[in-house]
């Protein structure tokens, strides 16, 4: 990898402010039980709101960057 692409990957790093695959992952799965809740309290809009949300964010935790950042994390913060 050349220095001028390494430099790009740390710009898209420090300046997209992206999250982990796991983190995300995390995320979707917190909104999913959001989902249930209010699937279960009648609120069945946004439940499906919820539902939502999460999908988007298991998409986005299977994009590249979201990988990379799983790959080069540091092992400590988990």
């Amino acid at each position: 990898m050349s220095n001028s692409n390494l430099f790009l990957l740390v710009l898209l790093f420090l300046f997209g402010g992206c999250a982990s695959n796991s983190e995300l992952n995390a995320s979707a799965n917190n909104h999913d039980k959001a989902g249930d809740y209010y699937e279960s309290i009648g609120q069945p809009q946004v439940a499906e709101k919820e539902r939502e949300i999460a999908q988007k964010k298991r998409d986005d935790s299977l994009k590249v960057d979201a990988i990379l950042v799983e790959i080069f994390k540091d092992k400590k913060e988990k």
